[in-house]
């Protein structure tokens, strides 16, 4: 699956309670043309990379979040949409932007870029772990799986841990709860054995 993320500065960063727009805004021409089908958020359907005229999509995003510029899930879909166009330097100042205004979705792309070293991205492993548990805290189920995965597998060694195991286990207990298919709960359930008391961590 496609994912979407931002991020600049390696400082550390306020990150803002998660924003729930779904059922509650106005759907946009944005909306319509670059929804992210997997994102929680989302107030249309969604589209897949392959089904987008990136063109109108872009002018419908930058005419969107030029007439709302507080609001997180536009500015997420105008970076997705960027990102697909090749502009990475844009594409991540504007998921930083959605991702701090506490839109889970930009969260967990942002702290994805991160991990996978995506062009114009930062490089400081730490700011992942922060923006992946505060996705994780905002509903993105990917985020509850992959904070506590790269726990375990060392990837945050060196920064401090804002979640206690106690927590991380609540999150797996969670995505257990909301798992839709058979490898997604196999791996939760590798994890929380690993994550258990004198499990393999």
């Amino acid at each position: 699956r496609s994912i979407w993320v931002t991020g600049v500065q390696t400082c550390a960063l306020p990150i803002s309670t998660p924003a729930t727009t779904q059922g509650t805004a106005a759907v946009t021409e944005c909306d319509r043309l670059a929804a992210y089908p997997d994102d929680p958020d989302r107030v249309g359907p969604g589209a897949r990379r392959e089904e987008i005229d990136l063109s109108r999509a872009r002018a419908a995003c930058e005419a969107d979040v030029a007439a709302q510029a507080g609001n997180p899930r536009l500015r997420y879909q105008l970076a997705r949409i960027l990102f697909y166009q090749g502009d990475t330097r844009r594409a991540v100042e504007e998921m930083r932007h959605a991702a701090d205004l506490g839109y889970a979705q930009a969260q967990f792309v942002y702290g994805t870029f991160i991990s996978k070293h995506r062009p114009d991205a930062p490089t400081d492993i730490c700011l992942t772990e922060r923006y992946w548990l505060a996705s994780a805290k905002g509903g993105r189920q990917a985020a509850r799986v992959s904070y506590v995965r790269h726990f375990l597998k060392g990837r945050f060694e060196g920064c401090r841990i804002h979640a206690s195991r106690d927590e991380m286990r609540q999150l797996l207990d969670t995505a257990a709860a909301n798992a839709t298919d058979f490898y997604e709960r196999l791996l939760i359930e590798d994890l929380s054995e690993r994550l258990a008391p004198g499990g393999k961590s």
